[in-house]
């Protein structure tokens, strides 16, 4: 589960969007989101369901994100929402007898509020992101794009190469339309979508449609946090959700061992600790044995070398983040078990990711313009809806974006 992230009321983003002025110079911008900033829709005919209050049946619904739903109905939706994996085949589904799509491939639309029946864009996500860029001179749905995904699945998966493809094409036809160069926009593990993608792409793919990459908040080496919800489960600030009910569910993202910390990066700090174990990165085999989640050793497998190299993209970059904020680095379970919440350690990052993960985008190097700006006491979430970084975004977008020329005769 992840959290909802509620919009901070500030004069300062008012002033800020107010003063941005159109400019026809700014080029085409894809937007990839966050973990969990994007909508999800559920269909369910389920053989069983976990309670009498749970529906067995019904037609599309969002379940991601309905509030209401998951904190009256918590393990129901857990239910609904949890992934299966099955360890003999090594591949991840939905739950039996539960349909899952995303809303609006393309557009905004599901990325820019969570939930919206939660008046005065309370939900809010890009929201103010994407009213800046129009008010810029950007068009939604044709030069302001979106790419929201299934934010359970890692590009391991059957789904998650599904959507690489997807976010490559949604590239191209951008671009292709409009005849300039794109610009990414990614957050949080959408960052690790995009760096993903850009590996996977020739140079001379990425010299002919991205102009420039500005990731936020990117967890580039992981997030000690994590760890957390794969123990004992983490409600993440949602009120009256019991950490253990959704634990179960927790474990089943296949994304939630994604932003684990890498081992090459926290290297043999100790991450968690009971009275009698410590356990750093390298120690994620007896860390799942001990917590009891055994198929824990085989999902973390499965992304373990998706993009823990961090190495250099080969496009511009404009690398955001935001430091000062107590973020946690370690978490003591003392002799309490894991059912129990732990002691926490704190150290410098945005309050989710920690500072050491969040600099990494800093090493790197080579002929394109890496450069990075940093922020204090913004928090994670809160990166994407500052009034200062949204600014600076529109500052970056008006520097201008090359038009395609002449498509090469092999592009691969």
């Amino acid at each position: 589960m992840v959290a909802p992230m509620l919009l901070p009321r500030s004069s300062l983003i008012l002033y800020w969007l107010s003063t941005v002025v159109a400019s026809t110079e700014l080029g085409p911008v894809v937007i990839v989101p966050g973990d969990g900033s994007n909508q999800l829709e559920a269909r369910i005919d389920k053989p069983s369901t976990v309670s009498w209050r749970c529906s067995k049946k019904s037609d599309w619904f969002r379940l991601w994100l309905d509030t209401a739903m998951l904190i009256g109905d918590t393990t129901c939706w857990a239910d609904n929402i949890k992934l299966v994996y099955d360890e003999m085949t090594d591949t991840l589904s939905n739950n039996a007898g539960v349909e899952t799509r995303v809303p609006g491939f393309g557009s905004t639309s599901s990325m820019e509020e969570l939930d919206p029946r939660i008046p005065r864009h309370a939900s809010g996500v890009f929201f103010k992101m994407v009213e800046a860029l129009v008010k810029a001179g950007l068009v939604r749905g044709k030069t302001i794009r979106g790419a929201p995904y299934d934010f359970r699945y890692a590009p391991s998966s059957t789904v998650g190469a599904e959507y690489t493809g997807k976010l490559r094409q949604l590239v191209e036809e951008t671009a292709n339309a409009s005849g300039r160069r794109v610009s990414l926009i990614s957050h949080s593990m959408g960052c690790l979508q995009t760096h993903y993608l850009l590996g996977q792409q020739s140079q001379a793919w990425k010299d002919r449609y991205v102009e420039r990459w500005i990731p936020i908040s990117g967890p580039w080496g992981g997030s000690t946090k994590e760890l957390r919800l794969h123990a004992s489960g983490d409600s993440e600030g949602v009120p009256l959700v019991n950490p253990l009910s959704i634990r179960e569910e927790q474990r089943s993202y296949e994304t939630n061992f994604w932003l684990m910390p890498v081992p090459r990066w926290f290297g043999k700090q100790t991450l968690v600790s009971t009275s009698s174990k410590n356990y750093t990165a390298q120690d994620y085999d007896a860390f799942f044995e001990d917590i009891g989640f055994q198929a824990g050793r085989q999902l973390y497998r499965r992304i373990a070398n998706l993009t823990s190299a961090v190495e250099a993209p080969g496009v511009n970059v404009l690398c955001m983040y935001s430091l000062g904020l107590d973020t946690v680095e370690s978490l003591n379970y003392g002799s309490n078990g894991f059912d129990k919440q732990p002691a926490v350690v704190n150290g410098d990052g945005d309050g989710t990711v920690n500072a050491l993960s969040l600099k990494l985008c800093d090493q790197w190097s080579g002929p394109y313009k890496y450069s990075v700006e940093r922020f204090q006491n913004v928090t994670h979430a809160n990166m994407i809806m500052e009034g200062a970084v949204i600014h600076r975004i529109v500052q970056v977008l008006s520097e201008g974006s090359a038009s395609l020329g002449p498509a090469p005769a092999l592009l691969v």
